[in-house]
């Protein structure tokens, strides 16, 4: 088993497993949508769980690729998300379930950046807000910044650190966009 990323986060730690651990955790059934589920009611499909400091028995686990795993921290608990376009297109870190938490900070990690995400001119439709990046009449799209400008709408104080590590660049880490893997990265999100 592989720990390729870790961080130390307000409360607890983040790592990036590249093979399934070997223990324990909470996680679900991800579909690529905007559902956050408590994890009373697991097993489920959603992309992201909302667990009270007390429900921490075990370490949370969201499955990428090239997607974003964000961690939120908050008074009351923690949520953490998957969030690839489709689910930020739909705004999945400024649902109502959230707030439930009274977030603080939160943690992006490893993620295929605006370097390697490219895109055509049209996938400007789905973020009309988000200007895409050209280069060379090629179109890159910036997944961090469009998560960041959501956590803050939301929260406008909230302390949002994101990994500089792209998983398309790092070849210690998968990446759907590299080379169309079945295997994804397992980012744990561990309470300390």
């Amino acid at each position: 088993m592989t720990v390729a990323f870790s961080r130390t986060l307000p409360v607890g730690r983040f790592e990036t497993w590249t093979e399934k651990p070997p223990f324990e955790f909470h996680q679900v059934t991800q579909v690529h949508g905007t559902e956050i589920v408590s994890v009373e009611t697991l097993p489920a499909e959603a992309d992201g769980m909302i667990l009270s400091w007390e429900d921490m028995d075990r370490p949370v686990a969201i499955k990428t690729a090239d997607c974003l795993p964000v961690v939120i921290l908050g008074e009351k608990g923690v949520v953490c998300v998957h969030a690839g376009w489709r689910g930020l297109a739909g705004e999945i870190l400024s649902r109502p379930e959230v707030s439930l938490i009274r977030p603080y900070a939160a943690f992006i990690g490893p993620f295929i950046h605006d370097c390697c995400f490219e895109v055509s001119e049209d996938f400007a439709q789905n973020f009309p807000e988000s200007p895409l990046l050209e280069s060379e009449n090629r179109f890159f799209f910036d997944l961090g910044e469009e998560a960041r400008k959501q956590l803050l709408s939301v929260n406008p104080e909230m302390a949002i650190d994101v990994s500089d590590a792209c998983t398309c660049c790092d070849r210690k880490l998968h990446s759907y966009r590299r080379n169309k893997p079945n295997q994804r990265n397992w980012n744990l999100y561990i309470k300390g």
